[in-house]
């Protein structure tokens, strides 16, 4: 007991690990050696160093507690030797050295040839600005001078681009620009070159930035080497305007952007290169020239041909991935060459031409969502189709004409993306395509031909309207209904109501100008709407539609606002006699309908 106290004093816990059981207390248990070395008697040996306790204190604690010698002498051999290989310490992670340190580093290594190398290029500078000034050099060797300059910096990029990707990039897009400016200089100041020379030496040097983009799969080269050759052409100081010429070096720089594309897969390139050519078209666009027209629709064609290959091949490449890029080519290749149709095509062939194309983009969506079942390209090709069917008709048609051909072509669309995708909610969102003829409409609603008959363009602008929105209602009714979607439901709704109100607005046009006495078609026109309004309420009350009710319900309630705040001041008495009675009879009769329902409701609830 006083050794215990002892112990005890000296910081050692009551609790230490037995050959059996581990921690334990009490008296001492004394058990045969064990074979192997227990987890107990070292988690306990390595707690008490860590609290300070000598070797010799704990071994004697141990032996008190029925440890035998050789198991503790083991113990501390097994923790000596995994101390010699100890367990990794985590540390903070080092983010490398910065920017300063390896610029201090570089200049360090061969300083005294890097100083020499300095002040030999201050020297250099110096002595070109004084053989400047005292006409040593001339003119071809300043250019000369310029270009040689230009050369070495492509040429130290291309050196260090092999261990330093973006100082590489920086001096070979430097090289790049310094013969550009090289170039435009000697055209613009000193007359040298041709045109055509001076494109050829820059479009050179673009193209070995390029060449260095692909094969260092740098991003940033690629751009810059496509934006430079875009500039090119502006630098050439041309004292004619070659537009043949200019396309043709552009669809050549389209062409080498393509194959970045094909070999780096960056697909940007291509939208970049939509928009280069949209920007040297602007002039023939906006009319601003109308110089080789028919020559450059040709070079639109092949600008559209070549980006379309570009986005479909992408598309078909990139099934699981982000295919945003290509789309907006693709909505962008098909608006740039709509503005060119429209712009230089030939009047009499506008129509053709679009429908060409507007195949060709639907073929292009449809096999595109055949062979990826991705929805996004379609819908963008689709689109583009659409915008072209609509180009197409303005150019043949004009006035109501033009209303019942979008109206119709509106709603073949919106049955054909069902046929397609089997989607009621896309269907019906193509639906709403019928905008544009409802807007057209609002014309044919005012026109003149009403006071002079009842046949007639507008009519069939109005007829055609409500048969093709209570068309596409009905014939989306069954799926919306299985499908119990809030949406879908709405969208619905609202192209079953839109068709009777052209209905409405068609019966009440069509009385007025069929029939001499106007009280007389205003009599019968609220009639036929109070009828309909109270089927739709009773079919909905008795089928629990809620939606048919309120339509029916607003309906009856727009009939009797008009007579009272309306017809009560402008029909004739005789007229407003008959209208009162007949309306006020309908809704009357109700009442008898209502009881019946209740009585049958009641008659169930009776046990």
């Amino acid at each position: 007991v006083q050794k215990l106290e002892q112990l005890v004093k000296s910081g050692i816990p009551q609790y230490m690990p037995t050959p059996e059981s581990g921690y334990q207390t009490g008296q001492k248990q004394f058990v045969k050696q064990q074979p192997a070395i227990s987890s107990s008697l070292l988690d306990y040996i390595t707690e008490q160093q860590k609290q300070g306790v000598g070797r010799e204190e704990i071994e004697n604690a141990l032996l008190s507690n029925g440890w035998q010698a050789s198991n503790i002498k083991q113990a501390f051999s097994s923790l000596l030797s995994s101390a010699e290989f100890p367990q990794p310490i985590l540390v903070p992670v080092q983010t490398g050295p910065t920017s300063f340190d390896t610029f201090v580093e570089w200049l360090k290594e061969d300083w005294l040839l890097k100083l020499g190398a300095l002040l030999l290029l201050i020297g250099f500078g110096w002595l070109t600005t004084y053989a400047f000034l005292n006409n040593w050099i001339g003119p071809m060797g300043r250019i000369a001078l310029g270009i040689i300059a230009g050369v070495l910096f492509l040429l130290l990029g291309w050196w260090r681009i092999q261990k330093y990707i973006h100082q590489g990039g920086i001096f070979l897009v430097l090289g790049s620009t310094t013969i550009l400016l090289t170039i435009f200089a000697a055209r613009e100041v000193y007359g040298f070159f041709t045109p055509l020379s001076a494109l050829i030496v820059m479009f050179l040097s673009t193209a070995f930035v390029a060449f260095a983009s692909v094969v260092y799969n740098n991003r940033s080269l690629a751009l810059a080497s496509l934006i430079l050759a875009g500039i090119a052409p502006l630098l050439t100081d041309s004292p004619s305007h070659n537009y043949v010429g200019l396309f043709a070096y552009l669809f050549i720089v389209v062409l080498g952007a393509i194959w970045i594309v094909v070999l780096t897969g960056r697909r940007e390139l291509t939208a970049v290169a939509l928009i280069l050519i949209t920007f040297y078209s602007l002039p023939h666009l906006f009319s601003f020239t109308a110089t080789d027209t028919g020559v450059l629709l040709l070079f639109a064609y092949a600008f559209t041909a070549v980006f379309f290959l570009t986005n479909t091949a992408g598309i078909l490449r990139m099934k699981d991935k982000d295919v945003l890029p290509d789309l907006i080519t693709a909505a962008g290749n098909g608006l740039f060459l709509l503005a060119w149709i429209m712009t230089a095509a030939p009047d009499e062939w506008k129509s053709l031409i679009i429908s060409a194309w507007m195949i060709v983009f639907a073929v292009g969506a449809f096999l595109i969502f055949k062979a990826t079942q991705r929805r996004e390209p379609f819908y963008v090709y689709a689109g583009v189709g659409i915008a072209m069917l609509a180009a197409a008709t303005s150019a043949e048609l004009k006035g109501a004409t033009l209303v019942i051909a979008y109206t119709i072509e509106s709603g073949i669309v919106s049955l054909i993306v069902y046929s397609v995708l089997r989607d009621i909610k896309i269907a019906e969102r193509i639906s709403l395509l019928l905008a544009g003829p409802v807007v057209l409409s609002i014309e044919s609603i005012t026109s003149s031909r009403w006071v002079t008959g009842v046949i007639h363009k507008d009519f069939f602008v109005l007829f055609i309207l409500g048969i093709t929105f209570l068309g596409l209602g009905l014939f989306f009714l069954r799926p919306v209904r299985e499908l119990k979607d809030k949406e879908s439901q709405q969208l619905n709704a609202i192209l079953l109501i839109a068709g009777s109100l052209y209905a409405y607005a068609l019966l009440w046009l069509s009385l007025h100008a069929g029939l001499r006495n106007d009280n007389t078609a205003v009599m019968i026109s609220l009639v036929v709407y109070t009828i309909f309004g109270l089927v739709s309420y009773f079919y909905g009350l008795a089928h629990n539609e809620y939606g048919l009710r309120i339509y029916g319900g607003v309906l009856i309630g727009f009939v009797v606002g008009r007579l009272l705040m309306v017809d009560v001041w402008k029909m004739e008495l005789a007229g407003r006699i008959v209208t009162f009675f007949l309306i006020g009879a309908l809704l009357v009769s109700t009442a008898f309908v209502g009881r019946k329902k209740q009585d049958s409701i009641l008659q169930n609830n009776i046990p």
